[in-house]
């Protein structure tokens, strides 16, 4: 217990300073931010104001996102008997004896749940994440004079809405601003792993160092190092069985169709072959049937083979191929099926998720892609942020040839590529790489 509430210099700071109206940790991931939040300032703040008049309240995106990051690494701390569960009519949590909103802000809806009280002490867990109106009708109800908020958040965008609160000299702020080299319990294996994710990116600004950052130019800025010539060549030798192989799919109508055939080798995905159509470009739109049955050409050379070392006793079960697609394209989900050979599964299409974790698979080699895909490396080259959108404060690719790039995201992202695995709980030594979905899996922020 000693050695896991020890403070770095910088945690101790703010327990020191922080007594203004917002006290707010901005900056990089795993810089011990929340952890000095859920350790000693959450229970200190709700028993200085025990007696007093208002509501509490702890915000994240979600009441998923604030059992996960705050109240489970209390309660930890703490036992259950202090730190209670959040009751799904009520919204309410007993943390040290007092009762706790705990309600999520990712969506302007949630503003009703705050709108009309008064709170004395509230909690912000991911606050660059929150819908705006929410934070703005949360600084109109800290109306006491003891209500504080204190709150985390990763930076974003330099014209993000927090960005100008933070930087406005009228508000009673306290700002402290983290790099992870300001985490000292943190083993150098893993900041020198995280640097190397992120160098040459915007998260590397963001998630390192603590900045405010313009998402601009190529969103895989390190995509050349991806592409190479694929070692696999498909013969009874090489051939183990169906879940070396997968399937993902960007389904287009009027717009491209894109499927990127990935087998894995030596442990690293390769984007081996892939199948391309733009009923826009050629002016004849295939039917659901016809793109299932172009997939069932692709993936035929594969099953012959298997039928064989089935035959010759080296596998003694056939296997179906997974195939990650898109749950928005419910109609082809259900003809693929159709086909008997496919095992369909609902890609995890988190666009922002997505693109950190193929950035963190393609800088640790984690995928590769076949020179001879020559659609995925064209797309790549062109996958840049929008930066018309992004003066509206909005992160996302210009949708121009993207389907590819779209294909790769749905594969990493719901394969669980580029994420963290937890050995050993409470230990960072415990956290590596890994490219199995097969196993428990945490983000590392």
């Amino acid at each position: 217990m000693e050695q896991l509430l020890r403070l770095s210099p910088k945690q101790n700071e703010f327990i020191l300073n922080a007594n203004h109206r917002f006290n707010l940790k901005v900056g990089a991931v795993r810089s011990g931010k929340s952890f000095v939040d859920t350790a000693f300032v959450v229970p200190q703040r709700l028993r200085e104001r025990h007696s007093l008049k208002g509501l509490n309240f702890i915000i994240g995106v979600s009441t998923q996102t604030v059992e996960r990051n705050v109240l489970q690494p209390m309660r930890e701390l703490y036992t259950d008997a202090l730190i209670g569960n959040i009751h799904s009519n009520t919204n309410i949590a007993m943390i040290c004896g007092e009762p706790v909103y705990c309600i999520g802000a990712e969506k302007a809806s949630q503003v009703s749940k705050i709108q009309g009280s008064s709170i004395k002490y509230a909690y912000g867990d991911e606050i660059a994440k929150w819908n705006k109106e929410v934070w703005e009708m949360l600084k109109s109800r800290l109306d006491k004079e003891y209500s504080c908020l204190d709150g985390s958040l990763n930076p974003e965008s330099p014209t993000h809405y927090l960005k100008k609160f933070i930087d406005d000299p009228e508000m009673d702020c306290y700002i402290q601003h983290y790099t992870i080299f300001d985490n000292p319990f943190l083993p150098k294996k893993f900041v020198d792993n995280l640097c190397k994710e992120y160098e040459g990116t915007v998260y590397f600004k963001r998630y390192i160092l603590g900045e405010w950052a313009q998402a601009e130019g190529l969103i895989f800025p390190n995509y050349e190092h991806a592409i190479g010539e694929c070692p696999y060549i498909l013969n009874l030798k090489n051939f183990k069985s169906m879940s070396n192989f997968c399937l993902s799919i960007d389904y287009g109508t009027l717009n491209a169709f894109a499927c990127i055939l990935w087998v894995k080798v030596d442990n690293v995905w390769w984007a081996w072959k892939d199948y391309y159509y733009s009923g826009r470009e050629t002016g004849i739109q295939k039917t659901d049937a016809e793109y299932a049955d172009e997939l069932c050409k692709l993936v035929e050379p594969l099953f012959l083979l298997q039928k064989e070392a089935i035959d010759k006793h080296l596998i003694y079960e056939s296997e179906k191929i997974e195939a990650i697609i898109d749950p928005s394209a419910a109609s082809f989900i259900t003809e693929l099926r159709k086909r008997k050979i496919f095992k369909t599964r609902h890609a995890d299409n988190n666009v922002e998720d997505g693109i950190r974790n193929t950035n963190t698979a393609i800088n640790h080699d984690l995928i590769k892609v076949n020179k001879t895909l020559k659609n995925w490396i064209d797309e790549a080259g062109g996958y840049v942020w929008d930066a018309k959108k992004a003066e509206k404060d909005i992160e996302a690719p210009v949708k121009i040839k993207d389907h590819h790039m779209d294909s790769t995201r749905y594969f990493v992202r719901t394969k669980g590529l580029g994420r963290i695995k937890m050995i050993s709980d409470g230990q960072y030594e415990g956290l590596l790489y890994s490219n199995s979905d097969t196993i428990s899996m945490m983000e590392y922020f």
